[in-house]
């Protein structure tokens, strides 16, 4: 039996067994597949080869599902190769994809990555990355540094003389305010010295 299976990709790929009218027997591939699950415990992908197939019954489904739970145990999962259009879309429309791969080529089987296998191939690259953008940006905050000191010193400057202005127009009001005291202050005086001599004549 297993001579018969092939390695593609992760997969560890089963042949079909066909009954005698020539459609997929899916008795006797669950059995085969058991075998495959007693003698090899690190077996966690697996597949079955339905190439040529055009349909299957859905015996079959109900089987591909049961495969699926007990490599989902093992975080695998179970596999069908369909190269024929039928086939593959009457296990998608049963709602199959969501829980095995349908592979329409040996191809498509081979370049299958697992998505933890896949997360870390992507992590990989990406720390090396982070670490080399991190000393330009290390000699780019001196730079705005010198900037802020160099035009600080300009703003006081410049509102340094407007303070005196104000001061020289307050004493300005106060003075002419004193003068025009002491004029009225002179008319008076004038009057009473007009008064007196008047007096004096008289």
């Amino acid at each position: 039996m297993m001579a018969e299976s092939k390695n593609v990709g992760l997969f560890l790929v089963l042949p079909a067994p066909l009954n005698p009218i020539g459609a997929f027997d899916a008795e006797t591939f669950k059995a085969r597949f058991r075998d495959v699950m007693e003698e090899r415990a690190d077996a966690k992908f697996i597949g079955v080869d339905l190439s040529g197939i055009d349909f299957v019954y859905s015996d079959a489904y109900n089987a591909f599902m049961q495969f699926h739970q007990e490599l989902s145990k093992r975080n695998g999962t179970f596999a069908v190769l369909a190269d024929r259009e039928s086939l593959a879309k009457s296990l998608k429309k049963v709602g199959l994809e969501r829980f095995i791969r349908i592979f329409m080529s040996e191809a498509d089987m081979a370049a299958y990555a697992p998505v933890e296998q896949m997360a870390v191939a992507s992590a990989a690259p990406a720390t090396p990355a982070a670490e080399e953008p991190a000393k330009p940006v290390a000699a780019e905050p001196e730079k705005p540094a010198d900037v802020a000191t160099e035009t600080a010193p300009a703003s006081p400057v410049s509102q340094a003389p407007v303070a005196p202005k104000i001061m020289d127009t307050n004493p300005l009001v106060d003075e002419t305010q004193s003068s025009k005291g002491s004029l009225v202050a002179v008319i008076v005086l004038l009057i009473i010295v007009i008064a007196i001599v008047a007096y004096l004549i008289l």
